[in-house]
């Protein structure tokens, strides 16, 4: 009985040294502590899940060299010096106070992914984070509810590349969404400085924003781009691979702008980019894009800047294409398909050429300068070629591309710097 009881206090011995153990585990990994508020401590429900995703995304950051993630502690989450890069108003009927819009441009945070982050907090209409390292793909944002207004006015919003980290921007927001309405009036930076705070940007178009340029987002671009209604989508200058896929077409009615540039996407240009017919920017330029212009492309009526420049697209440059700048109801300012293999161009395409319009060096069109060599030519033609023809699956314009008004005769050819997606481009 004895030796019963001595071998019990061993056991007791042994299960507190355990205990000590762990306790000073827990307090060397902080991200498995409980975190240190409860909901009665915020101002409503949406709030503290706000917390809970923003304390779980910030126990995965490795690199945080601005110092930035040491604001976001306490329970204030929408104040003017706390959680810099998170800013809060109240969209919905009832006007409950929620996080609207996140900035992270440029404090140049490591984190493995997104995925968990932005996907979860659902009240989020503008999502800005360029020159970061948040690797693996673009998390699933269909799931967000609300379109909001990014208001962009080039004359208040000098961005070139050399401006520097203090580029200041305001975007005030409105959406009306079914029955869901919502107001957001954002200050911010759109440089490096860690600050809420800024100018006046005044506007005019709906959107649901999602920039993630000059990050490391890698893997093959998302199928179901096409369902989360965005209207601005820029993820320049990152790793994503495969093809463009069939669902961007669902983006017919939202999308504004999509910057794809140097990314390493492949396969065929597809058609159901033609039925982007409300975008005013498409650059997928410097990947690895094959096959012809798709006819399809006619239906653009409303794009103002088309870059395909960089890829390895071949066969005629389209004469409906090229016409979308001609006339007084031409808008396209801006048409790059130089370094492609293109051997031909329409009858329309020409004046452009000459204007400075359409950009075809380094192609293989016989009789025009800045071509590339014929050996370099041949050898590219005489390649199978997998992508179907250009008029393969022609499909009708939409309905609403017969009715656009037309533009002004004078055609206006914008700074880039007017342009939501390519300003994000500079910090």
């Amino acid at each position: 009985m004895a030796k019963a009881c001595k071998l019990t206090a061993a056991q007791f011995f042994l299960l507190m040294l355990y205990c000590v153990s762990v306790v000073l585990a827990v307090q060397a990994r902080p991200e498995v502590l409980p975190y240190q508020y409860s909901q009665r401590n915020f101002p409503n429900e949406r709030l503290y899940r706000a917390y809970l995703v923003i304390q779980r995304f910030k126990s995965t950051i490795t690199s945080d060299p601005k110092n930035a993630t040491a604001t976001w502690t306490g329970n204030d989450i929408c104040g003017e010096t706390t959680y810099l890069g998170f800013h809060c108003s109240t969209p919905g009927r009832d006007k409950k106070l929620t996080v609207t819009a996140v900035i992270l441009n440029g404090y140049e945070l490591r984190a493995p992914t997104l995925h968990g982050f932005i996907d979860e907090l659902p009240d989020l209409a503008f999502f800005h984070a360029a020159s970061n390292n948040f690797g693996a793909d673009i998390p699933r944002v269909e799931g967000l509810e609300y379109l909001y207004k990014v208001n962009v006015n080039n004359n208040d919003f000098p961005i070139h590349p050399n401006s520097g980290p203090m580029v200041m921007g305001q975007i005030g927001a409105k959406g009306d969404v079914y029955c869901v309405k919502g107001t957001i009036n954002l200050r911010f930076f759109l440089g490096t400085n860690n600050k809420k705070g800024g100018g006046i940007i005044p506007g005019v178009t709906d959107a649901k924003a999602v920039l993630l340029n000059s990050n490391s987002l890698s893997g093959p671009f998302p199928e179901n781009i096409g369902f989360s209604k965005l209207s601005y989508l820029a993820v320049a200058n990152n790793k994503l691979t495969g093809p463009i896929p069939p669902s961007i077409s669902h983006l017919q009615d939202s999308l504004l702008e999509v910057l794809l540039l140097n990314n390493q996407l492949s396969g065929c240009l597809p058609h159901e980019i033609g039925m982007l017919t409300k975008a005013a920017v498409i650059d997928a330029s410097m990947n690895q894009l094959a096959g012809p212009i798709p006819s399809s492309f006619s239906c653009l009526t409303s794009v103002e800047q088309l870059n395909l420049g960089s890829n390895s697209l071949y066969g005629e440059i389209p004469d409906a294409l090229c016409k979308l700048a001609a006339g007084p109801a031409g808008r396209l300012a801006n048409l790059t398909l130089s370094s492609n293999y293109f051997t031909s161009v329409g009858p329309s395409c020409l004046p452009l050429i000459k204007d400075g319009v359409l950009n075809v060096k380094n192609n293989c069109i016989p009789g025009l300068a800045n071509q590339r060599q014929p050996a370099e030519c041949a050898s590219f033609l005489s390649q199978p070629k997998t992508c179907p023809p250009a008029s393969a699956a022609h499909v009708a314009c939409p309905v609403e591309v017969a009715n656009i008004a037309a533009a002004p005769a004078d055609r206006m050819v914008k700074d880039y710097s007017s342009y939501v997606t390519y300003a994000t481009l500079h910090k």
